[in-house]
């Protein structure tokens, strides 16, 4: 039987202010009984016909917010008990739990929950992560669910196949869908465990799209002699287009290194031709002898006309940049500016595969591979944990440097 709720104004009792305590009715099998929402409200400022403060009440948001946060309340218990195998529901049971329940209710909703998770992160200057977070409440939650929020046992199949369905027609690469709902299930578990919904109400069970598959991205790596290309580009020594073709070698002759983590080096991180440096994506320290060509370039930038007042190598970052925040969106900007430039060298020199940052890692990896240094040599170089995940890595093999080994094999 279905718990109905009907919100009132408590009839048999007034205060001296002329105001009645604010009440939720609940009905089943003809009993009733009635929960608080803590708040009360005068006759005159109550509205009959909508249940619920007159537009005019002067805390007309205040219990309005109150009285839906209760009802989500009360859902939550009602579903709670059903998950678990209640198979008869009382109303004093309903009561009692919501009474006992300590989870604060807005902290049981989508977007609510979020927003925290989204703070902790920002407070860990885990500023990139934290962007994952927003982008994917912003640009697919609130497109999809609307800007309301409600709580997590309020969604239901149709939610989660809404979803499916907005993003299969936005036509995104597989792997961008799967990174959207790798991010919305992370919030889903997350709310799992800190009990704000049942560990079988779960959008995995939907939506059939998934999203912990590894899919085949578009190969990123371009052939030793592309490389070559990039590297016999004659830009203009004080333009940024030099600094970016210098930086994108750099990553190539030094393992790969990210463009996040190239721009924060420092002086401190150089002991004569061994690099140190712990990297942002996972914290693991790199400690490695640089090839001959990064160290050239490292010398350039010493010598650079150009320099950083931050005390940083590379004259990316500056002493302004002085929170994570200020970093990581000078970072975001630099990147940008870094792949245009990628793009005008690649044009100029005829290369007909997109070069952005993330092709100088997967190029020093593949051009290993094609030179026939062993895997386990690739993995080291790499700093893979597992000779398996450098061989998933180079899955991708590019299909030029298979066909040329083939000719040269069968000559």
């Amino acid at each position: 039987m279905e718990v109905l709720k009907k919100v009132t104004l408590r009839a048999d009792r007034v205060d001296a202010n002329g105001e009645r305590e604010i009440r939720i009715r609940l009905t089943l099998n003809r009993e009733q009984k009635y929960v608080s929402i803590g708040l009360k409200s005068t006759e005159e400022n109550w509205d009959f016909e909508t249940d619920g403060p007159a537009i005019t009440h002067p805390q007309y948001k205040k219990i309005s917010r109150a009285i839906e946060d209760k009802q989500d309340d009360i859902d939550f218990e009602i579903k709670l008990m059903k998950k678990n195998g209640h198979e008869f529901i009382s109303l004093a049971d309903i009561i009692y739990k919501v009474k006992k329940s300590t989870q604060p209710v807005v902290a049981a909703k989508l977007y609510a929950l979020t927003d925290t998770i989204i703070a902790d992160l920002e407070a860990a200057d885990k500023i990139g992560y934290a962007d994952t977070f927003y982008n994917t409440k912003e640009y697919v939650l609130k497109h999809v669910f609307g800007e309301k929020d409600k709580s997590f046992v309020n969604f239901n199949k149709t939610d989660f196949e809404a979803l499916e369905s907005y993003l299969i027609k936005q036509e995104l690469k597989e792997t961008t869908m799967s990174a959207y709902l790798r991010t919305f299930y992370r919030i889903w578990n997350i709310a799992i465990e800190r009990g704000m919904c049942p560990k079988d109400h779960h959008p995995k069970k939907v939506i059939k799209f998934k999203p912990y598959k590894k899919y085949k991205t578009s190969k990123r790596a371009i052939s030793a002699a592309d490389m070559k290309l990039i590297e016999g580009y004659e830009a203009d020594y004080g333009s940024r287009v030099f600094r970016n073709q210098q930086m994108f070698l750099f990553s190539y002759y030094c393992r790969g290194i990210n463009y996040n983590d190239i721009v924060k080096l420092k002086e401190s991180n150089f002991n004569g031709d061994i690099l140190r440096y712990k990297r942002s994506k996972n914290g693991r320290l790199y400690d490695f002898k640089l090839h001959s060509k990064a160290r050239a370039i490292v010398e350039t930038f010493r010598n650079y006309p150009l320099q950083s007042d931050g005390g940083y190598v590379f004259p990316i970052l500056k002493a302004e940049h002085d929170t994570a925040s200020k970093i990581d969106a000078r970072i975001d900007s630099g990147l940008k500016d870094l792949n245009e430039d990628l793009k005008t060298i690649k044009e100029n020199k005829g290369i007909d595969r997109t070069v952005t940052s993330y092709v100088a890692r997967h190029s020093f990896a593949t051009n290993l591979k094609h030179k026939k240094v062993e895997i386990s040599l690739i993995q080291e170089a790499m700093g893979h944990e597992t000779e398996e995940i450098t061989r998933i890595y180079l899955e991708e093999y590019d299909d030029e440097l298979v066909s040329s080994s083939i000719e040269e094999a069968l000559d």
